[in-house]
């Protein structure tokens, strides 16, 4: 997952704001678990994009789970293939779905993430979240759920999420 080549929603470009948020992509990244290959961002859940992601969810845009994002995942790339095979539009290159994870997650469970990014690439991008799966949980249920994993399952969730990320206090 090399940030710096990834093509980002439309709408980040045609607002200018794409590099900015790369930038804030690539200012701290870490590998999902001690063996991966990969380097993720690593960001923290400030208050607009707690906003975002409450809304999104309100708006039925958010998905909890790793059975059910895979689910969707798959049955997405399913589309994608037989839309690919009808035409020859570069469908599904862009960033259109966003993974976020909680930091207490086991090493399976991020060597699986793992497989998830490597066959559903490159439009899913994954953001390690500066919070632990109970806060996360909390967050959303306002219960004592714990939650590992949540997808935003919406280009203008994805959009709007990772603007939130230039919106962060500065030190």
């Amino acid at each position: 997952m090399n940030i710096s080549e990834m093509r980002f929603p439309r709408q980040l470009e045609v607002d200018g704001s794409v590099e900015i948020i790369r930038g804030e992509l690539m200012a701290r990244t870490s590998k999902l678990w001690t063996g991966s290959k990969i380097d993720v961002p690593v960001i923290s859940l400030n208050e607009p994009m707690k906003i975002v992601l409450k809304n999104a969810r309100l708006q039925g845009r958010i998905r909890f789970g790793f059975e059910p994002i895979l689910q969707k995942l798959d049955s997405e790339k399913k589309g994608i293939i037989n839309v690919r095979e009808q035409t020859d539009a570069p469908y599904g290159d862009r960033i259109s779905r966003l993974l976020l994870l909680s930091n207490d997650g086991a090493e399976r469970f991020y060597r699986h993430i793992e497989q998830i990014l490597q066959a559903h690439a490159p439009r899913l991008l994954c953001c390690l979240l500066d919070i632990d799966g109970d806060a996360l949980g909390q967050l959303f249920t306002g219960k004592g759920a714990s939650i590992k994993i949540i997808m935003a399952e919406h280009k203008d969730v994805v959009s709007d999420v990772l603007r939130a990320l230039k919106l962060r206090p500065q030190a």
